[in-house]
């Protein structure tokens, strides 16, 4: 009897485990983009400010920032200077698939951040400026909506598992 209910209470934590697992890429979806939103706004001021070269200017970026932005411009910026015949579209191209191939960001929010790389560097500061403003605003959204998301779907998830561990549990009993 002590082992049928060790066991019932065993299946019933791992189904809140596993809805809460699930409901964890939720989080880790509005953090990432928050905190590639800080990343980029950094890196604005810092290309006006400081009017570094690009590639130095983003492997000092990576070195700043922690987390995958940090990864996304050490990346960009090492692929930039060690390999100079290349332009800068194909190594951030290169460096986001990196820096977030594996996260929780959907397709659309690596688009987004791909498109950034096609117009850096390319005009002058006015120029950025706009880029800059179109990429916070697309990302802002985009955050909008992975709150909208962690808020509905992480708690489904979560209480998705919970009920489905207690279903086993009825049915087991």
């Amino acid at each position: 009897m002590l082992f049928k209910l060790m066991l019932c209470l065993l299946i019933l934590l791992i189904g809140a485990g596993i809805g809460r697992l699930k409901a964890k890429t939720y989080d880790n979806r509005l953090y990432h983009l928050q905190e590639l939103l800080t990343s980029i706004k950094v890196l604005e001021s810092e290309m006006k400010y400081r009017m570094d070269p690009l590639p130095e200017l983003l492997i000092r970026m990576g070195k700043i920032k922690e987390g995958m932005s940090g990864v996304l411009f050490d990346t960009a910026g090492r692929l930039l200077k060690d390999q100079a015949a290349r332009d800068l579209t194909d190594c951030w191209s290169e460096a986001v698939e990196t820096a977030y191939g594996e996260s929780a960001l959907n397709r659309e929010d690596r688009r987004i951040i791909d498109d950034l790389g096609i117009e850096l560097g390319k005009t002058d500061l006015e120029g950025q400026a706009g880029m800059f403003q179109r990429t916070f605003s697309l990302l802002e959204a985009q955050a909008a909506e992975a709150a909208e998301e962690k808020r509905t779907k992480g708690k489904m998830y979560k209480s998705l598992g919970t009920a489905i561990g207690a279903l086993i549990v009825i049915l087991f009993a």
